[in-house]
């Protein structure tokens, strides 16, 4: 096969998966039941989270416009659905306490790691970025819920 016409497959291929979007829309929010409400983080804190946080683990994704291109929209919104499957923080007043009390620790250690928020989010978000002052005051927050 000449590679003018694998180009060409290969370009109508990506033209026909943007008809197919993902579901973007989400569940309405009861402001009750969520961490902000619920565990009263400091207005910086909140920021830090909701900035390098809560596009993945709330139902308050800010979906910039690549989310909006397949195959990459397919792939994100894998990424999202685990992210709000393993924390969500408009759902908190649903998990036990028990539950929470864990998550809090849970987010405390995966920051300390590196491993929240990922590379690859920060790259694609200036602001969410943690420096280490940043990291460590978040963490030690975290952690200090997490024993209550």
């Amino acid at each position: 096969m000449k590679k003018r016409t694998i180009l060409l497959l290969v370009v109508a291929l990506l033209v026909v998966l943007q008809l197919f979007q993902t579901d973007k829309s989400a569940p309405p929010i009861d402001a009750t039941q969520t961490f902000a409400s619920m565990v009263q983080p400091s207005a910086e804190h909140l920021e830090q989270l909701k900035t390098s946080c809560y596009d993945c683990h709330s139902y308050e994704t800010k979906y910039p416009w690549y989310t909006y291109v397949a195959p990459v929209s397919f792939w994100i919104n894998g990424h999202i659905n685990h992210g709000r499957e393993s924390l969500n923080f408009s759902t908190w007043g649903q998990y036990s306490a028990n539950d929470q009390k864990h998550l809090l620790h849970e987010m405390a250690e995966e920051i300390a790691e590196g491993h929240m928020p990922p590379k690859g989010y920060y790259r694609m978000h200036d602001g969410a970025y943690l420096d280490e002052d940043q990291r460590q005051a978040l963490e030690d927050w975290l952690e200090s819920k997490s024993q209550l």
